[in-house]
């Protein structure tokens, strides 16, 4: 299932090309330790230390495993790090090779300098894609007897959308298309978070992404469509969250607010038929005492 918005394309692109890089990057330099470890070895300053060429041939097949790995999963959150722990022991060795005689202190602490600036390459790229570890999309949509254009401005209004979204308590309008977000967890607990709209296309789409420090990284978005047959609108709601048990909600509040937006719009109420879905007292709940 693809995502329709650029910033999500963008944003997977980024990562994908990032990961294919360090793979890359990887496979090259594995291959020269395993076909041409006394080069390397002269090239760090170790040519005359006896266990360099071993050494230097078991972490290229080691880059290589690595190098394959971020190629066959470009976007994989454990690519990064396992490059981040070759270099740990590319650095372990380098210092253990500084302590001998026979060899080129110059070029090896060179070589330290270069495998540690390769390593805050490697853990940046791992904190990223950490932060960016969203699970697959989930996609609901439903057909609204209403124009595109009064569906966008109710939904564009951020500050309403607690109206027909169950789990939000309160959505502020921080200005600068950034919004504060409180939404209430099955568990009954309150997380709060920034999100910031990155495409709004009037009467089409809005895309959204929460900033970084969110407990629950998401991104969305929601296009409107003209339905077939002069229908109305058809609202198509996407949405990615890092946690597999907040896909599975996502999924199903998604499905939930998009029914009750309907409601809303179309008869100017919400219609409940279940009294766990309200907010407060209902006839159906027992009073409190």
């Amino acid at each position: 299932m693809q995502m329709q918005s650029r910033e999500f394309a963008d944003g997977d692109r980024t990562n994908a090309g990032l990961g294919r890089g360090l793979g890359a990057f990887s496979v090259g330099l594995g291959l020269a330790e395993l076909a041409a470890p006394a080069a390397v070895a002269r090239l760090i300053g170790a040519d005359a230390c006896g266990i360099t060429k071993p050494a230097l041939r078991l972490f290229g097949a080691r880059e290589i495993l690595t190098g394959l790995g971020l190629f066959a999963q470009p976007q994989s959150v454990a690519g990064p790090w396992a490059r981040v722990f070759g270099d740990v022991l590319d650095l372990a060795f380098l210092g253990y090779i500084l302590k001998s005689k026979s060899i080129n202190r110059t070029r090896t602490v060179g070589a330290i300098a270069a495998v540690a600036g390769v390593m805050l390459v490697d853990a940046f790229a791992g904190v990223r894609r950490q932060r960016m570890a969203l699970g697959e999309p989930v996609r609901q949509t439903v057909t609204i007897a209403r124009q595109p254009d009064e569906i966008y401005r109710i939904w564009r209004s951020v500050e309403r959308l607690p109206e027909f979204m169950t789990w939000v308590e309160e959505v502020q309008d921080l200005g600068g298309n950034r919004s504060h977000w409180k939404v209430r967890t099955p568990v009954g607990a309150m997380i709060e978070y920034d999100a910031e709209i990155v495409e709004d296309v009037p009467n089409h789409r809005i895309a959204w992404q929460s900033l970084p420090g969110a407990s629950v990284p998401n991104r969305g978005q929601v296009t409107f469509l003209a339905a077939p047959g002069g229908r109305g609108t058809e609202v198509i709601v996407e949405m990615q969250v890092a946690a597999p048990l907040a896909k599975t909600l996502a999924g199903a509040e998604a499905k939930g607010d998009l029914r009750r937006l309907k409601q809303v719009l179309e008869t100017g109420e919400i219609v409940h038929s279940d009294a766990s879905i309200h907010r407060g007292p209902h006839p159906a709940r027992p009073s409190e005492v």
